[in-house]
């Protein structure tokens, strides 16, 4: 009868009341709880799928037979710009397992406008190619070896100094391009800018140039690109006397016969003590290109060899006798001989001090050497030093 009446009390529903509730509020936590992990979740999916753009500069490859064919006018590397799904642009970029080409196997030679394509890029990604299109021009590859030639400003040498034989680490290169760029080719240099007032041996590593007769830089691939140039720089304060010897320069008039004589004998020469150590003579071409009579011509008196710094006297007065030939057998006799060279009486002895001139002639200053030659025999064109 008590349990009876305890069920139907209102305390009996409050507490029913009461425990619903709290099961209501543990139902409504636990569904706030699910959908906010459900929510991060959706965030995480949203994270992987959003879109990402990046621009990435890659090499450009050219499809054509190489071997046969030289092409000028294209960049070497080409820009592109991915977007799509953040994941995939960023592996694009990362691994680079694309590539943009130009396809130009069917072209002929000359100049063409082509288009560039990828391949290798997930179809889940948009990409553009700058350029889209490029002008290139397709001519016929040569290749040719060439010798280097190095170059330098003497004028940054320091006073009493001068160069001797410049070197290089690879004294010919292989140098590849059209066929028109390789037949202009006229030196392959390697510049070596020394520093000012250089006292010493210079070595550099340069970057070579092909250049044509103009000295214009050809567009030309040279392997190797770089080489070593050294430069030795040596004291130039040793002289040296040494003997002249007249020779003929340029083509005399036919039937034309030429002789030459200086008072001038000897010139005292100055440079390193290794390009001193090559002279015995220095031969002095006299140009007679021209010259119908005889006359007096103001010769250069001048050395190409590496080390010579100056000669003295730099000018010598040169006879010029100019004989005509006749049609006697003798006269033919004489044009078709050799040059001969005819020299007063004169001992002169030449010996190197160091940066003295031990020199002595025991003949007198105005002592003349006289050369003759024929201009119906072959011309004399000897190398202005031995």
């Amino acid at each position: 009868m008590k349990l009876a009446q305890a069920f139907n009390s209102k305390w009996f529903y409050r507490l029913i009341a009461l425990f619903f509730a709290i099961l209501l509020f543990l139902y409504v936590t636990s569904e706030k709880g699910n959908t906010t992990r459900n929510g991060d979740t959706d965030s995480v999916t949203n994270g992987l799928v959003s879109n990402k753009t990046v621009t990435i500069s890659v090499p450009l490859k050219l499809n054509i037979d190489s071997d046969k064919y030289f092409v000028t006018g294209y960049p070497e590397n080409v820009k592109v710009r991915l977007s799509g799904p953040s994941a995939l642009v960023t592996t694009a970029k990362n691994t680079e397992d694309f590539e943009v080409y130009a396809n130009l196997n069917n072209l002929k030679l000359g100049k063409h406008t082509v288009t560039l394509k990828s391949s290798g890029i997930s179809s889940e990604l948009t990409s553009k190619i700058i350029p889209k299109r490029i002008k290139i021009k397709i001519s016929k590859r040569k290749t040719k070896k060439m010798a280097v030639q190095v170059r330098y400003d003497t004028n940054k040498i320091a006073s009493n100094y001068a160069a001797g034989s410049t070197s290089v680490s690879q004294k010919y290169v292989t140098v590849t391009g059209a066929a028109k760029d390789i037949n202009n080719i006229d030196k392959v240099v390697a510049d070596v800018n020394l520093p000012h007032n250089t006292d010493s041996s210079y070595s550099k590593s340069v970057t070579l140039q092909a250049l044509d007769e103009n000295g214009k830089v050809l567009n030309v691939v040279i392997s190797p690109t770089n080489v070593t140039a050294t430069v030795p720089i040596y004291s130039a304060t040793y002289s040296k006397k040494v003997a002249i010897n007249l020779v003929s320069g340029g083509d005399g008039v036919s039937g034309m016969s030429y002789s030459f004589s200086s008072s001038t004998q000897n010139v005292t020469i100055q440079g390193t003590k290794q390009a001193l150590s090559k002279i015995s003579k220095l031969n002095v071409p006299v140009f007679v290109t021209g010259i119908t009579s005889s006359t007096t011509e103001n010769v250069n008196v001048t050395s190409s060899l590496n080390g010579i710094t100056s000669i003295s006297p730099a000018t010598i007065s040169v006879k010029v006798t100019v004989t005509e030939n006749n049609s006697s057998s003798s006269s033919t006799e004489s044009a078709s001989s050799s040059t001969n060279k005819t020299t007063s009486t004169s001992s002169v002895s030449s010996s190197q001090v160091d940066g003295s001139d031990k020199t002595s002639s025991s003949s007198s200053n105005d002592i003349s050497t006289s050369t003759t030659t024929s201009a119906s025999s072959s011309s004399e064109k000897n190398n202005t030093d031995n």
